[in-house]
Parts: C-alpha cells; sequence; structure tokens
C-alpha cells in the first residue's frame, strides 16, 4: 500500500532534501517504515540526521501524527494512513 504524506522536516533533514515540507510517497504502512524510506531514498546523510551513531533514532527528534498525536520512540509501529501529516521537531530543553 502507498501512503502519500506531508512531512515537515527538521533543519538537519532539510539540508538533505533541500526542502521544509515535502510530499512523500512510499509503500509502508507505519512511522517506523516511513524513517526507513526516508533513510533508504536520501542516505547517509539522512541517516545521520534521524539517528544516533550507534544507529538508533534519537530521541531528540520529536514526532507529531496529523499536529495531534505524539509519536514517542517506543510507538514507531503506529499506522500511517495516506494524507496523514508527519511533522519531524528537534526537541529543545530550556528554562
Amino acid at each position: 500500500m502507498k501512503v502519500h504524506l506531508e512531512i515537515r522536516l527538521l533543519p538537519m533533514l532539510n539540508k538533505v532534501i533541500g526542502k521544509e515540507e515535502l510530499e512523500f510517497d512510499f509503500t509502508g504502512t507505519t512511522v517506523k517504515e516511513l524513517i526507513e524510506a526516508l533513510i533508504q531514498k536520501y542516505g547517509q546523510k539522512a541517516k545521520e540526521a534521524l539517528t544516533t551513531r550507534q544507529g538508533e533514532f534519537d530521541t531528540m527528534i520529536q514526532i507529531a501524527l496529523n499536529r495531534k498525536v505524539w509519536i514517542t520512540a517506543d510507538k514507531h509501529d503506529a499506522p500511517l494512513n495516506d494524507g496523514d501529516i508527519v511533522t519531524f521537531m528537534l526537541l529543545i530543553g530550556g528554562g
């Protein structure tokens, strides 16, 4: 099944892809498969933008689904549907 997504990217990934927003078609059905498809399509630089040196998804990156639901790293098996909006954001601490 193809899923068509609008992705609002985090700055490090923007540089790799060259856009702040992207319409992306892929054959997966979960957030994890979306991340894998982005890495497969955009290569090592995308992998470096999304993962730690150990190859795990960087937990400083937050993912929102349809601007309503937060997808934590342990929930990357969350299903996606055609037309979903997936937002990648960098977690910023402050005080």
